[in-house]
């Protein structure tokens, strides 16, 4: 028989040797939260969607949150407001806000060729026919705008004073726009201009067709934070990285991201969506090239009281 004695010596000693290993292990390392805002819930969130919902951040010890920004201009103000790390947008928001005076850089590739059709309604057939209509961008400022403007100043046509450019929103509502005649031609990106192209409606430019020097969508963050937070800007891009990786090799789990990132339901857009991303906008590298600054530099304001522009580009945290 156990004497009661014994049976408290044993609980004590059992104690012991659990608060022994309790005090010699190494303390949880709470994970690290990123807030990245995404300036459109489309594909050019593709990697994005598939980093967060395969949990390749969390393995690196990085809570990533995604919030939606509601498009460009808010997102970049949202960044230097310090209520996000990073921010994924057009590479001419990021522009936009260095030249007045904002401490914001492009820190990473998203998508490099512009995913842009310029679809117009049934009676445009080509550039000339846009003279006196209206045409859908989402924001002014933003990529597909000042893409619109350049190519129609290419073509003869004063954005100012030759056609009329609305803002019309996502692009849910800018086909909608064009389906219900409120514009007469709408910037489109997938998938939304497969189903306009499958109503018979023509595409009036192919802006990925046209080899601009342009890179489209990008990753920028806060100076200071850069410069605060190396390791973990690193560590942000390397998990994104896989997520790259991850998109490209898994068709399945993608398509599933994207289901649930962009609410889209229809199978056969969402095989359209991602062949699309996988075969012709899926970025080799988050490197971002001089070069394909050129065209937004080229047209780009110099800022008031300066002699040049300010560096964009910061690529030292590429994994």
């Amino acid at each position: 028989m156990v004497s009661l004695k014994s049976q408290t010596c044993a609980k004590t000693a059992m104690f012991a040797v659990t608060a022994a290993i309790l005090f010699l292990a190494p303390p949880s390392v709470p994970a690290q939260k990123v807030t990245v805002l995404y300036s459109n819930a489309t594909f050019t969130g593709t990697a994005l969607f598939v980093a967060k919902n395969a949990g390749l951040c969390k393995q690196k010890g990085v809570d990533l949150e995604l919030v939606l920004g509601g498009g460009s201009a808010p997102t970049v103000g949202a960044v230097l407001g310090g209520y996000a790390q990073f921010i994924q947008v057009s590479a001419s928001s990021i522009m936009n806000a260095a030249i007045q005076g904002g401490p914001v850089v492009i820190v990473g590739k998203v998508m490099g060729p512009p995913p842009y059709k310029l679809v117009g309604g049934l009676s445009i057939k080509r550039v000339g026919d846009l003279r006196g209509k209206k045409i859908g961008v989402n924001r002014f400022g933003g990529a597909p705008d000042f893409l619109l403007r350049h190519v129609l100043a290419k073509n003869g046509l004063d954005p100012q004073k030759d056609v009329t450019i609305l803002q019309t929103g996502d692009p849910a509502a800018r086909l909608a726009s064009l389906f219900g005649g409120v514009t007469d031609a709408t910037m489109l990106l997938v998938p939304e201009e497969k189903i306009a192209i499958e109503k018979g409606y023509p595409v009036v430019i192919d802006f990925a067709a046209l080899g601009l020097p342009f890179v489209n969508i990008v990753f920028g963050a806060y100076k200071r934070f850069l410069e605060e937070n190396p390791a973990l800007v690193r560590t942000f891009l390397g998990c994104y990285w896989e997520g790259v990786k991850r998109a490209k090799a898994d068709p399945e789990f993608t398509k599933k991201a994207l289901a649930h990132w962009t609410r889209t339901t229809d199978s056969s857009l969402l095989d359209y969506t991602y062949k699309s991303w996988r075969d012709d906008y899926a970025p080799d590298s988050l490197r971002v090239e001089n070069s394909e600054l050129s065209l937004l530099l080229s047209s780009a304001p110099k800022p008031a009281g300066k002699k040049e522009l300010p560096q964009l580009l910061d690529m030292r945290y590429l994994p």
